[in-house]
């Protein structure tokens, strides 16, 4: 009686062990996906609005990421990839009754399975046309 209390309790603590360090994989995981999409994100608002576009599509598949420094990015980011999306779009600012036109960039990350890790997006407005002196 007291083996089969014992193996019952050696088997729910090593599931909950098991599950333990599932999750904190996962959460691993989505923290790098998180970081990899910033850290691209950042590179493309500062880029030339103009060339914007050329970025629709761009995709890094898992373990192939570059860093700005066009290196591969370490370890932590090995299991993950990335894709741009670039539209053009009218954004409508309701509280001041203005609609600017501009590109939405989203950066997703996702893992070899193909599942979304995390997203992240951020309105261009399109620059004022430069005045000819």
């Amino acid at each position: 009686m007291a083996s089969g209390i014992l193996l019952a309790v050696v088997v729910s603590v090593t599931a909950a062990i098991t599950a333990g360090q599932q999750n904190s994989y996962e959460a691993q995981q989505r923290i790098a996906g998180a970081l990899a999409a910033e850290e691209l994100l950042g590179r493309l608002i500062v880029a030339e609005y103009s060339t914007l576009p050329t970025y629709h599509g761009q995709t890094e598949n898992v373990g192939a990421m570059l860093d700005m420094n066009a290196q591969p990015m370490p370890e932590l980011y090995g299991a993950i990839g990335r894709v741009v999306t670039v539209t053009t779009v009218l954004q409508n600012l309701s509280s001041m009754n203005v609609k600017v036109r501009g590109r939405e960039v989203a950066v997703q990350t996702f893992d070899g399975n193909g599942r979304t890790l995390a997203e992240v997006r951020t309105f261009v407005p399109e620059p004022a046309a430069q005045s000819q002196p």
